[in-house]
């Protein structure tokens, strides 16, 4: 393997020096990492110069074969040939991919390629996708392990320098092996199942299911929900407002608020509370995408594809992160970053840069190795300070400002308040005051000029939308409202009594902001402390998950604005109702990944592991009986999707497309295209 070195060499020189090849998993990636490495020769497929040959990936080149490359008879879906259980796996190289992959083992090849160097992502993907090309390819000549969280030129170069033996992540290489098997084997073998019980395609998936179920729990707890209505007795008095408990009946409120009226209240209790609610943690990919959500209308996967558009462009740090801290050995960059982030915001510009002030104690809550995991938390860059960030698309733009405003609040102080609570007694009965007095604004007074300019940027329809706030927005600190000195035994005149009519609510509509949540807490308490990440998916991959329920018609998007709905379609709806509890529950993800992490440490087999999975879609099939009454719930026969273009007959959805029901025709749409 080459120094690492930056000096440029003569062709000639080139031409007798052994070459290292560096695999990113994104053409972007490798163009930043060649730049910094001195190889500025462009090849079809890959770049070379200074010893070095830097060439990519494009996601997942080397993909899981099929059924029927295992045995032809598996074309057709049925009942007896299941479970599908590989002995040996087999994998195919992606058709749309074929001609990088075959670039790629040119180039593993080459006897001037002495060494390869792993620059996918960092994390058990990462690792994946790297491998399965290695091992495809052939392959045998030793790697090394690049693992950065930044595509800054100094982050480039640190890591260059720190490069690790493949070797080393051998365990991450197998647990995410067992990941991607044991969901083929559950995948294929559970949709199979059910498609064939009840004649029509359902996706069946470890992720997928309980994401769903998820949402259709959620309506049918609308469904059944029955409103009442309650009332509560308001009384008024001198500079200040009494509401009393609620009541079910309003015949109750009207006679308590004709005994009030004209009496006095006394005080029974008051206390004064000074409390502060600390700024909020920096964003993960999860709750970047939930803020883009509700602040922007965003869905989850545009979120990603504007972070990872921005992440290429050297702006942010690596986005696909479950982290929300910084490593140990960054707090001396933290001010420069927090500089960078506020002139991003539009807090102040360089004439008046020190109006913006971060404590040192502030910076140092932001710093904890022990709660980063592949990835520290998303932040600017400190060349984000340089780029031209006007000619950024919209989307990478907004994305962009929420970033740079998190990192400012971040580091800000403390919102301080003071709580007054005043309770009082009235003809028998207990009303209570609340006020509150704003002492220090710390980061929320970055918060609301942060509002205040976006406000400024969405139209009038996005400024109407009362539900572009931040998640970490305490409503009850909107207004700043203040109760009088008083005292215990005190007695205030009521000066008016009225009776509010007030209805219960049932839980909201699943948005992408909530769902991602609740998909980011389920079967959290089951998972353990130190897991590679909490809750069903991962931070990249909650995104897909919820397209593909959307795109096969699962879930369907509704509403109006940038506020949109996630409702389960009939067809989700159904399929959930079918299910075994086992595959929509995010129990059996928290196992996984309680095993998985195991296998990381080398104190689980993955053959153990394995035989597990299998034993499990075994009994699945041997014993699963379809549901009572499944005619009703899944009709027999394909669903229409809508009419032939070409010839006006019925649309239907098979295994592999969509397709007309008319023989004779020959539309169809291939999902595979």
């Amino acid at each position: 393997m080459p120094v690492f070195a930056f000096e440029m060499r003569t062709k000639k020189e080139e031409m007798n020096l052994e070459q290292t090849l560096v695999i990113t998993e994104k053409p972007s990636v490798a163009q930043n990492i060649a730049k910094v490495l001195g190889a500025y020769k462009r090849h079809d497929g890959y770049l070379s110069g200074n010893g070095w040959v830097v060439s990519w990936c494009v996601g997942h080149l080397v993909e899981l074969a099929e059924p029927e490359d295992y045995d032809s008879n598996y074309k057709k879906w049925r009942k007896e040939d299941l479970p599908i259980l590989p002995s040996k796996w087999k994998y195919n190289v992606s058709t749309a991919t074929k001609k990088q992959f075959t670039v790629l083992k040119k180039l593993m090849l080459r006897d001037d390629v002495t060494a390869t160097i792993n620059a996918c992502d960092s994390g058990r993907e990462g690792e994946l996708i790297y491998r399965l090309v290695y091992h495809q390819c052939g392959c045998k000549k030793p790697f090394s392990r690049l693992w950065i969280s930044s595509m800054e030129d100094a982050a480039i170069r640190e890591g260059f320098q720190n490069l690790r033996p493949g070797s080393e992540y051998d365990r991450l290489f197998e647990a995410a092996l067992c990941r991607e098997c044991a969901d083929w084997i559950v995948g294929i073998n559970a949709t199979r199942l059910f498609s064939v019980l009840y004649g029509r395609t359902l996706h069946v998936g470890r992720v997928l299911s309980p994401t769903l179920a998820m949402a259709v729990v959620r309506e049918a707890e609308i469904a059944a929900f029955v409103q009442e209505s309650f009332y509560t007795v308001e009384i008024t008095l001198p500079g200040m407002k009494a509401t009393g408990k609620r009541l079910k009946e309003k015949e109750t409120a009207l006679q308590l608020t004709d005994e009030c009226a004209d009496s006095t209240a006394t005080v029974t209790k008051y206390e004064r509370k000074e409390k502060s609610e600390k700024p909020p943690a920096l964003y993960d990919l999860t709750t970047l995408q939930r803020d883009a959500n509700r602040q922007l209308g965003y869905t989850a996967q545009q979120t990603l594809d504007y972070a990872q558009g921005l992440y290429e462009k050297k702006i942010i740090t690596y986005p696909r992160t479950d982290s929300r801290y910084l490593t140990d050995d960054m707090e001396e960059l933290v001010p420069g970053l927090v500089s960078v982030a506020a002139r991003i915001a539009g807090f102040y510009d360089d004439e008046d840069e020190d109006e913006f002030y971060e404590e040192d104690d502030n910076i140092s809550r932001l710093i904890d190795s022990s709660k980063v995991s592949d990835h520290h938390a998303i932040i600017p860059t400190m060349s984000a300070g340089e780029k031209e960030l006007s000619a950024l698309p919209t989307g990478e733009r907004e994305i962009l400002q929420l970033i740079a405003v998190r990192l400012a609040e971040a580091v800000a102080g403390s919102c301080r308040y003071e709580e007054v609570t005043a309770e009082f007694e009235c003809c028998g009965s207990s009303f209570t005051a609340k006020g509150k007095t704003i002492l220090e604004e710390g980061w929320k007074a970055i918060e609301k000029v942060a509002e205040e300019s976006r406000s400024k940027r969405q139209s009038s329809k996005r400024k109407a939308n009362s539900k572009s706030r931040p998640d970490h927005l305490d409503k009850s600190m909107e207004d700043d409202v203040s109760l009088p000195e008083m005292n215990v035994g005190d007695r205030f005149p009521v000066k008016s009594a009225d009776v509010k009519e007030g209805k219960t609510k049932p839980k909201p509509h699943y948005t992408e902001d909530t769902l991602l949540s609740a998909m980011e807490r389920a079967g959290a308490e089951e998972i353990p402390d130190d897991a590679e990440r909490k809750g069903i998916g991962t931070p990249a991959t909650r995104a897909g998950i919820i397209e593909r329920l959307v795109t096969r018609g699962f879930l369907s998007r509704t509403g109006n604005g940038k506020t949109k709905y996630l409702i389960p379609t009939e067809k989700g709806t159904a399929l959930i109702t079918v299910l075994p509890e086992q595959l929509q529950s995010p129990s059996m993800t928290a196992d996984w990944e309680e095993k998985l992490l195991a296998i990381e440490r080398g104190e689980y087999s993955s053959e153990e592991f394995m035989d597990g999975i299998a034993a499990m879609v075994i009994d699945l099939v041997e014993t699963y009986e379809p549901a009572k009454d499944s005619a009703v719930i899944l009709p027999a026969g394909r669903e229409s999707l809508g009419k032939c273009p070409a010839c006006g007959s019925d649309v239907v959805e098979y295994p592999k497309s969509y397709s007309c029901t008319n023989r004779q025709c020959k539309f169809a749409l291939w999902k595979e295209n």
